[in-house]
């Protein structure tokens, strides 16, 4: 956003807020693919170790259940560095880095766009003077999560149960594979727009939290930059 408005031409501060987001969730998919791989690899060896024992599901995570069973995940992971290391071994290097990879560029695109455009109004606002330098970066910063989740969680849904899959080496895909549209529709056709935003009271309560630290913590760094950039 720095460099857009020093080298653009743009004279909106939304639009700019807009490419930077946009940026900003297209490079970082390529580091969240993976992480997010091993992470949902872990969490649904765990859930599919329950299943069987009739535990309820609570979290934001639960569409997988049915691909969990599908996909059959008999290796116990230990650790992440061993999941990853197993998902390299059984499914190959391009596994690990881009299966999911392109959902995982729908979502975040979006996501971020939301997030920078929410948090700039929202800085720039009436409101931001009347709540001051401390309470507004904590309450806008919440509202940005909100604002980034809420329109993109339903995409984050399919995103998991893409990834939750296995696949075979040299990217070749199982019988039982099922692509982002056909998990859309099964996810439709079993519950509905509401199955679509199961789990999303306890994301928006960390994201809320998560990006209220957030933007506090950024804004008090840049009250201590700005006073030395302007004098330098």
């Amino acid at each position: 956003f720095l460099w857009l408005e020093k080298n653009s031409t743009i004279e909106s501060n939304l639009i700019k807020m807009a490419i930077a987001g946009t940026l900003a969730g297209l490079l970082s998919s390529f580091v969240v693919s993976p992480v997010e791989l091993v992470k949902i690899r872990m969490q649904a060896q765990n859930k599919h170790g329950s299943s069987t024992s009739g535990t309820n599901h609570k979290k934001d995570d639960d569409n997988y259940d049915d691909a969990c069973t599908s996909s059959s995940l008999p290796l116990v992971y230990n650790n992440e560095f061993e999941c990853a290391k197993l998902i390299v071994k059984n499914e190959g290097w391009r596994a690990l880095f881009f299966h999911g990879l392109g959902i995982t560029i729908i979502r975040e695109i979006p996501s971020f766009a939301f997030y920078f455009v929410a948090y700039g109004v929202l800085a720039r606002s009436a409101m931001a003077d009347m709540l001051g330098g401390h309470v507004a970066p904590l309450l806008f910063g919440a509202m940005a999560g909100w604002a980034m989740w809420i329109p993109t969680y339903p995409i984050d849904i399919v995103k998991t149960i893409v990834q939750v899959q296995t696949v075979e080496k040299k990217g070749k895909k199982k019988k039982d594979f099922m692509n982002s549209s056909q998990i859309t529709a099964k996810i439709y056709r079993t519950g509905g727009i509401r199955a679509f935003f199961d789990g999303l009271e306890p994301k928006l309560a960390r994201a809320a939290i998560k990006h209220a630290v957030t933007f506090w913590v950024y804004e008090v760094l840049m009250g201590f930059l700005r006073p030395r950039s302007n004098h330098g």
